[in-house]
């Protein structure tokens, strides 16, 4: 099916286009901010930074369903960023240099983002395995130690002659 895509269509996508890529910049941003919480162990710039993200995937969300919406006026369901592009080119659109930077500049704030989340995530497991090893260390600290103890409440790992010390110091 040839798709004829008019320079009002594309205009449309450029707006969706600045905005997407705005968000995404945005989001980047968040997840470097959520990297810096993360190494400062700092809880409550954490949970705001993670209220943000959430927020900014909301918009997210919105804005490529805007972007299927002027998409599905040309009768398809989705395009990529290429057939824009190659569409673009078909009708010597002015609007050809944009969609190639952004092509350009999304796939690099994606890149960026998908580095960062996997440095998030591995401070998180990192998080996790110290504070396992805390609790580990606070409950044995607060178990009783009966493994060293006969049935008959004495000291069985003591090397001593089975005389209590109070006999041995009178």
């Amino acid at each position: 099916m040839d798709i004829q895509i008019s320079e009002k269509i594309l205009g449309q996508i450029e707006v969706v286009f600045n905005e997407i890529l705005s968000a995404y910049t945005k989001m980047s941003e968040l997840y470097e901010m959520k990297k810096n919480a993360l190494i400062k162990m700092d809880s409550e710039i954490l949970k705001e930074t993670d209220e943000k993200i959430l927020e900014n995937n909301d918009l997210l969300i919105d804005l490529n369903n805007e972007r299927l919406r002027i998409i599905k006026q040309l009768g398809v369901e989705d395009m990529t960023v290429s057939e824009i592009i190659a569409k673009a080119e078909e009708v010597q659109s002015p609007l050809l240099e944009y969609f190639k930077e952004f092509k350009v500049k999304i796939n690099e704030v994606s890149k960026k983002m998908v580095l960062l989340e996997q440095t998030n995530v591995e401070l998180i497991q990192h998080g996790l395995a110290m504070s396992n090893t805390i609790l580990d260390i606070i409950l044995q600290a607060c178990t009783p130690q009966g493994v060293g103890y006969d049935c008959h409440g004495k000291n069985s790992q003591s090397q001593s002659s089975g005389v209590s010390s109070i006999c041995e110091d009178a």
